[in-house]
Formats: structure tokens, sequence, C-alpha cells
């Protein structure tokens, strides 16, 4: 099928070679993986999830209607129908996002309404007043990625060790997985949210997992054998510290060989490779960057049971949401992306048989502004998140969506929104579906019991 944000796939379009090879290959009805994709440099949640009721969209609209391409026409936009209706409120998505309208209309996903870094709930008239913890530097990038990826969003110890790291540390314990090297998988690098204090977080890219430099191909044609490298770094050592870079750099070695040796190659035999998308700056067909990335995540799924791992956690990234100009060009080529990366990526996961295992979420620095600048947006707080896979409570909204418009209650100035949902609770909700218990969930997140006696959102059954 197409949309007209772009070329999506049906999980019946796939080869047929590659479902069958990940039915055979993955963990089975066992498994479960979280999915991370962090949107890096603020994404604009009133931009993405739009209210359309009357008065709700003649707001959006007075407020954006200072930059070109930001106040859409109101036929441009995606419609949703909730499951749960909001009273007097209608919804719809971004024109650029019409694979997750697809996934959101089969029940394949659900969206998380105004959604950030809190420590506690948090009224206007007590931002205002400066008597309630905040997270600390609301709207700088570093410190609210770290707020959104660790598991204290006011810092302290805790800033240094990720929620999804922590995560993994509990399952280490819990019999899930007999080597917890492949627990955390990223391809995009050193991930804050996958540091844990026990367990490790690998590297991997679309051409497999990243290697010693001068290891796997020595210099000046020496065969392997005789590589002088791999002589130094298995050698034995007297001094503790050298000891301990060599337990350290051949258990990467041997995780990088067994992984490498697991994974599915992409496209033919493998993989299927993802759809070209039809970008909106070029007007041509071009390849997602997201797409590609969530194609590794699924080639090291369907070597899981090889890895002996039942419980994974990845994290990916597409990045450019900083859009304090040039927004309506470059948010809609991003949004084009996430949608259609998401859509092949969920299609994967039902034609191999763990469409109901694999659960994906979008997390963020923070949300923007709701009035604009001459053609973008600055940073803001709360935003608007998509949860997508079999498992999620789909076609639904969780969390309060604001009233639109500067100066309402939310509103902490230009339309920054106070968050309503808190990072806890979304993640906490993840966390419990992906097998901790209630006081595990309380343990990772500190805040957890802030938000009242039921802080789950009920999006994942």
């Amino acid at each position: 099928m197409a949309s007209m944000a772009g070329l999506s796939v049906s999980p019946f379009l796939l080869e047929l070679n590659s479902v069958a090879a990940m039915a055979q290959t993955s963990g089975g009805s066992g498994y479960r993986a979280l999915v991370c994709v962090f949107l890096q440099g603020g994404n604009d949640g009133h931009g993405t999830v739009i209210a359309t009721d009357p008065s709700s969209f003649s707001a959006f609209t007075t407020a954006r209607s200072g930059a070109p391409g930001l106040a859409y026409p109101i036929g441009e936009l995606l419609p949703i129908v909730l499951r749960t209706p909001q009273s007097g409120r209608t919804f719809a998505l971004n024109p650029a996002l019409g694979g997750i309208q697809n996934l959101f209309n089969a029940g394949r996903a659900a969206i998380v309404a105004n959604t950030g870094t809190l420590i506690a709930p948090a009224t206007k008239a007590q931002v205002n007043a400066n008597s309630i913890p905040l997270p600390a530097s609301l709207f700088s990038h570093f410190d609210q990625t770290a707020a959104w990826q660790a598991i204290a969003s006011n810092g302290g110890s805790a800033e240094h060790v990720g929620w999804g790291g922590a995560v993994a540390d509990l399952i280490e314990g819990m019999g899930y997985n007999t080597n917890s090297m492949f627990t955390c998988i990223s391809t995009a690098g050193i991930a804050l949210f996958l540091s844990g204090q026990t367990s490790f977080q690998l590297n991997v890219t679309s051409a497999g997992p990243i290697p010693i430099s001068g290891l796997a191909e020595p210099p000046f044609g020496i065969p392997p054998s005789a590589n002088p490298l791999s002589s130094i770094l298995t050698a034995e050592e007297s001094n503790l510290f050298a000891k301990e870079y060599g337990v350290v750099v051949n258990r990467s070695t041997a995780a990088q060989a067994q992984l490498a040796g697991a994974m599915l190659p992409a496209g033919a035999g493998g993989i299927a490779n993802p759809p070209q998308y039809l970008d909106p700056m070029t007007n041509k067909l071009t390849d997602n960057p997201l797409a590609t990335s969530l194609q590794t995540v699924a080639r090291v799924i369907s070597g899981s049971s090889g890895l002996g791992v039942t419980r994974q956690i990845f994290y990916v990234q597409l990045g450019s949401f900083d859009t304090h100009n040039n927004q309506a060009i470059q948010h809609a080529q991003l949004l084009t992306q996430l949608g259609q990366a998401l859509e092949y990526f969920d299609g994967l996961m039902v034609a191999s048989g763990l469409g109901n295992q694999v659960t994906t979420f979008t997390a963020s620095d923070f949300g923007r502004t709701l009035t604009c600048n001459t053609d973008g947006t600055d940073h803001g707080w709360g935003s608007h998140h998509f949860v997508v896979g079999g498992a999620v409570q789909g076609q639904n909204m969780y969390g309060e969506y604001p009233i639109v418009g500067v100066n309402q209650a939310n509103d902490v100035g230009a339309g920054r929104l106070i968050p309503t949902t808190s990072v806890d609770q979304y993640a906490g909700t993840l966390a419990r579906w992906f097998g901790l218990s209630d006081s595990q969930v309380r343990q990772v997140f500190p805040n957890f019991a802030n938000f009242g006696s039921n802080p789950y959102l009920g999006f994942l059954g």
C-alpha cells in the first residue's frame, strides 16, 4: 500500500524467505523486546498530534499562522478516531504520518499525550511560584535528554544510569536471559538510556556489530593468525588495570563474533530491505535511515534464540528535530521517515510471529512551543508520543490532551506545556509489560509513587 506521506509496506508484501527465517530463529512465544526510538532535538508535539475540534483548531492555526507551512489546512490532516472519545474533542495526525495513521486505525498504535520530565505533578501556579521541585535545566537539550533517559529526572547519583539499563540489571537475575551480553543493543552509539550498573550495551550498525579496528582486518596484508594486535590483546598481564582491560576487550570481541554469526543478513535471504520513501524536500524516492536502523534491530531479534536471550532492549535514534527554522519541510521529512519506518518494522514483527511481543515507543528531549518564530519553533516541555505493537491497547489516547492556546492552564509561556503525564509513568508502564514486578518498577523509577496509587497508564495489556 502507499500513503500520501511516503511509501509504506504491508507485512503481506515482505519476502517470504525473510518471514520464514525470522520465525525459525527468533526467541519464540516467550520473547519480549522494547525498542526506544529517540527523536533527537525535541519533536514538535503540537504539530504531530493536532486537535481538530473548532475551538482547538482555531487556536492552533492562530498561533502557527506566522510561520509558512506550520498552520496546516484541515483538509490535509490525517483524521483518527479514538476508541474512547474525549468529550467535544476530535484529533488528526500530521500529513506526513500516513504510516502511523495506518497502524492507529489497525489498533496497533496509541498516543500518549503531553508527556515529559517531572518529579511530581505540577500546576502552572506551582511552577510560576517555584514551590515544587522540577527537573534541572528545563528546555536544555543535554539536560532534558538525560532526564528522559536516566532513572532520576532531578540528577543525583542515578543520573548516569539509564532506565533501560536499570531494567536490564533486574532482568539479569530473573532467568530470562542466559547471556546478558545481548540484552541491551544500540544502533546509535553509546546511549545513556542503556547504561546500567551491571548490564552492558553493545553497538551495532547496518554493517553488523562494530569490530575492533585493526583486529578483524589486520593492516599491511598481515594474515589474521599472525596479527600482532591479537597477540597484544590476548597476552597474560600482571598489571591489574591491564588485566581488567584485557577482560573487557576479549569479552567484546567474543560478543561481536557471536552476534555477527547470529544476525540474519539484510535483503535477499534475510530481513527484507525497507522500501524507499518519497522525500518531501526533493520529491524523490530515497533511503530511510530510521527504517534501516530498525531493520538492523529486526536482524538482531531474528537471532535472539542463538544469543540466549528472551528479553532485549534496543535504542535507535532519528536526529534533526531541533527545528528553530525551516520547520515545515524539515519536520515533514522527519515525520515521513518516522511513520514509514514504524509501519515497516511492525510489519516485519507481525510477519515473523512476534507482532505481540515487540513494543516500540518514541521519546524526545522535549516538545516545542505552540507559537512560532519566523519559520520554526523553540524549545518546549511536554509533548505527545507513540507506542506501537500488538500488545498495545491501540486506537486510543492515554493521558490528558491539553487545551490548545497560549496562556491556558498548562502553558508556561509561548505554548510550552507543563506535562500532565510523567516519563516515570510512561516508562513504568513499559517496564511492567516487559516483566518487572510493581515493586521493581518502583525501585527503578524513584519518583513513580509521586503520581498516585496506580500511576500505570493502561496502554499495554
